[in-house]
């Protein structure tokens, strides 16, 4: 996601859940035609000095608006989202929960999550959303039954290995920081956690993986 239609996406978020619409925001804020928020709703272009000057009057986070973190909130722990969200709906309904938010009170203390997927025993990834492609530059589909050590660097992977190698127990949460290679054959640095759980009337193990941009 560009920054301009993550921009683009967080402004349209918070117009609708502060004013409700476009021209009640607009009416609040002084814009006399609501047309010109076209090109920022859109991600066509970015806020000049006068629009986020009208944003800060209106109580918007800018930093939020801006980069999709909070402004001197620190980010809250990224295994906090497998704390209590472990299954498919759990983790899907934070993800949107995460991305949608504006940032008012209790909120601004949800993890924030870049991508999502899951693994079975052999550390493929067999259950895809969509996030882990978008967040790492590959196209739909692309990392359909991809092992784990093709995406994390091989000097990252030994720690990696050697961690889940030894016996886990179930419910177990894992925190790694690994640089992971994107679909130009770069590496960023990546935050993320895995939540071990064993197969039903199996010993063979499956894992719940959230992730996270490490620094910026």
């Amino acid at each position: 996601m560009s920054s301009d239609t993550g921009f683009s996406h967080r402004l349209r978020e918070y117009i609708q859940q502060k004013h409700g619409s476009i021209n009640s925001f607009c009416s609040v804020v002084g814009i006399k035609y609501p047309a010109q928020m076209t090109p920022y709703l859109q991600g066509k272009c970015h806020p000049g000095k006068k629009m986020l000057e009208r944003l800060k009057n209106d109580g918007a986070d800018i930093q939020w608006l801006l980069t999709g973190h909070f402004n001197d909130f620190p980010l809250a722990p990224l295994s906090n989202a497998l704390a209590f969200s472990r299954s498919r709906m759990d983790i899907d309904n934070l993800f949107r929960q995460v991305h949608l938010n504006v940032g008012s009170g209790a909120d601004r203390y949800k993890p924030v999550i870049d991508a999502y997927a899951f693994l079975d025993h052999a550390e493929r990834l067999v259950d895809l959303t969509g996030s882990l492609e978008a967040f790492l530059g590959y196209e739909p589909n692309a990392l359909a039954e991809v092992r784990l050590d093709f995406l994390v660097h091989p000097e990252d992977y030994v720690l990696v290995e050697s961690t889940l190698q030894r016996q886990r127990q179930d419910e177990d949460i894992l925190t790694f920081h690994s640089r992971f290679r994107t679909g130009e054959g770069q590496y960023i640095s990546v935050e993320w956690c895995l939540y071990i759980k064993s197969k039903p009337m199996s010993d063979l193990k499956e894992y719940t993986m959230v992730l996270r941009k490490f620094g910026s």
